[in-house]
């Protein structure tokens, strides 16, 4: 009896061991190239809005470019500088709150808004006097909404994530190494799921950490060679050089993974999927468009 318990245990492992072997052992879905867009000096971060339109950010350039769902160039904005709608290193786009547009103007120790046509709507200061000490940001490299008034901000000089209330009045902090718990190192950008549940990219762990909104650490996921994330339906989207990994976060587990071929993909920066069939890879000087064969 206690041999056939232990051969059904040794059964059960080996199971969940050829499972797991399926999941990253085989490609279930090959990309196809669909188009390019070039001309980016670094290109750094990209963001979709409700619509469907595309923005890519430019580190270099300090420029905000907007384009339609199939890469047709409609505005740009930017240019280096202190001014409104002016960039120094800005790191970070994001337009998942689907009315604004929020850019990390990284040297600037700001977050821009803007609308969805690019106008200016008002800058959030992140490293001034009126703010306490222990909430100033000298250089926020991220930042996402959460229930449309609270903004979650990356500080990229000091790791942790502040939260300001209303985008005016940071209220608190979390992920740092004060606090307790398992502390950010590098962390590079932040989604977040349905329920605000949010996922960091810490590069120098290469860990996507989960803490839920109210800065709680939840769990880890583990995988080799993140260059970058992003989410849609709930469906966590990972690059690395080779494959997008996806990871489902209602049932916590790895689901599949797609392969494209890109010539130089050691100068890749950032994922968009923003619809089922259209996933945008983001290069230092080209965006790709691929779609499923």
């Amino acid at each position: 009896m206690r041999k056939l318990a232990l051969n059904i245990s040794l059964l059960f492992l080996l199971l969940l061991t050829v499972e797991n072997t399926f999941s990253f052992g085989s490609i279930d879905t090959n990309l196809l190239l669909h188009k390019s867009v070039r001309g980016f000096k670094n290109a750094i971060s990209i963001t979709t809005d409700f619509k469907g339109n595309i923005y890519v950010l430019d580190y270099e350039t300090c420029e905000v470019i907007k384009y339609d769902g199939n890469l047709n160039e409609l505005k740009r904005i930017g240019k280096k500088g202190w001014n409104n709608s002016e960039f120094f290193n800005p790191t970070h786009i994001d337009g998942t709150s689907g009315v604004n547009l929020f850019v990390s103007d990284k040297m600037n120790s700001r977050i821009q808004v803007f609308d969805l046509n690019l106008g200016f709507v008002n800058a959030i200061m992140t490293d001034i006097e009126s703010i306490e000490e222990r909430f100033r940001i000298r250089k926020p490299i991220c930042s996402i909404l959460i229930n449309s008034q609270d903004l979650y901000v990356i500080d990229g000089d000091d790791p942790r994530v502040v939260i300001f209330s209303n985008q005016k009045i940071p209220l608190t902090y979390f992920g740092s190494y004060q606090s307790g718990q398992v502390s950010l190192i590098k962390p590079k950008k932040m989604v977040k799921d349905s329920k605000n549940i949010l996922y960091i990219f810490d590069e120098k762990r290469s860990q996507i950490l989960k803490f839920d909104s109210f800065g709680g650490y939840i769990s880890s996921i583990n995988l080799e060679d993140i260059i970058s994330l992003c989410i849609y339906n709930d469906f966590l989207y990972i690059l690395t050089k080779d494959f997008i990994f996806i990871y489902d976060t209602i049932r916590g587990s790895f689901t599949e993974r797609f392969g494209f071929e890109i010539t130089n993909n050691n100068s890749l920066t950032d994922i968009l999927v923003a619809s089922s069939d259209k996933f945008f890879i983001l290069g230092k000087e080209i965006l790709y468009l691929f779609k499923i064969i």
